[in-house]
């Protein structure tokens, strides 16, 4: 029997569609694996290197986490290739727009006017909405608003009027939308392309020395990942539901069912280089990353357990 600690951060890291260790815990594929994988969680979270999850690795306190590439890239520029990411997790951009009513049709252009309140105010997924409106000539046409660090009462501008937009992850748009506050308007993922947004994330010298619990762990998910892609939410939502307690059912369905029409689960446990050199371009492009230092996929990304 090998074993893992999972440090996942504080509670605001546990988003829905984060849920693949737990669909594979709960369907007992780590146990298939002989693997026991104990969760765990730090005072904060965080979008930076410095995040909480990031640091107990890096002790040791933990054997791995799951996180943005984004930040192993970061983390390489500034102290090398400590980290890897070695199991795809979610394969796009997990963000939506939603707005007070639906808009069958809606394209990117009919943003051209509009307020966009940026409800999350997350580092990383601000600045990529930032490239996004960029990369179709409406940066300077379309006003982005901060969020005022109230969740409930940006969603109610948002529904009101006040604000034609909201821009938050389904995670948290969900039950405004299923309380039916708000409308699903656009996933973010398909106009930004596949990019490996989350993955599972070890010290590179642990993964090493626990190849085979890493294997087994990478194993479980992919099979994971491969029950998300042949089942409906209905049924993934009764399978994680026990992770996920104080979030509404019907929330939890309608946001995995935007989830899975918009692909953001990976497909498998792979994390294509041409997908992460496109993340990492676009991390560089927005000021994330420095340009003058290329973070090399052969040194932050290794295929555990992969065939």
């Amino acid at each position: 029997m090998h074993s893992l600690i999972f440090n996942q951060g504080d509670a605001s890291e546990s988003r829905i569609y984060y849920c693949a260790h737990y669909l594979a815990d709960s369907l007992g594929l780590f146990a298939a694996e002989q693997l026991q994988v104990s969760f765990t969680t730090s005072a904060s979270g965080g979008h930076t290197v410095q995040g909480g999850q990031v640091p107990a690795v890096l002790s040791r306190e933990a054997d791995l986490t799951l996180g943005g590439p984004m930040v192993v890239m970061k983390h390489y520029q500034q102290h090398g290739a400590e980290l890897q990411c070695f199991c795809a997790s979610v394969a796009a951009n997990p963000w939506f727009l939603a707005a007070a009513q639906a808009q069958p049709g809606f394209q990117l252009s009919d943003l051209r006017g509009k307020r966009v309140l940026d409800v999350g105010n997350v580092g990383t997924a601000t600045l990529t909405f930032r490239w996004l409106l960029s990369q179709h000539g409406l940066l300077d046409q379309v006003e982005l608003i901060a969020g005022s660090g109230d969740q409930a009462r940006d969603f109610a501008a948002v529904a009101s009027g006040e604000a034609d937009y909201a821009l938050h992850a389904m995670h948290m748009l969900a039950p405004a939308i299923a309380a039916g506050q708000l409308s699903s308007i656009s996933s973010l993922a398909l106009l930004c392309g596949k990019v490996p947004w989350s993955a599972y994330i070890a010290r590179a010298d642990v993964l090493t020395e626990k190849a085979a619990a890493f294997a087994a762990f990478s194993r479980a998910i992919e099979q994971a990942l491969a029950w998300i892609a042949t089942h409906d939410a209905a049924a993934l939502a009764a399978q994680v539901q026990h992770s996920y307690p104080d979030y509404p059912l019907d929330a939890l369905v309608t946001g995995l069912a935007a989830y899975q029409q918009a692909h953001v689960f990976a497909p498998n446990g792979r994390i294509p280089a041409v997908e992460f050199d496109h993340f990492s371009q676009l991390l560089s492009a927005i000021g994330w990353l420095d340009p003058s230092q290329p973070v090399p996929y052969r040194e932050l990304v290794t295929q555990a357990g992969a065939e």
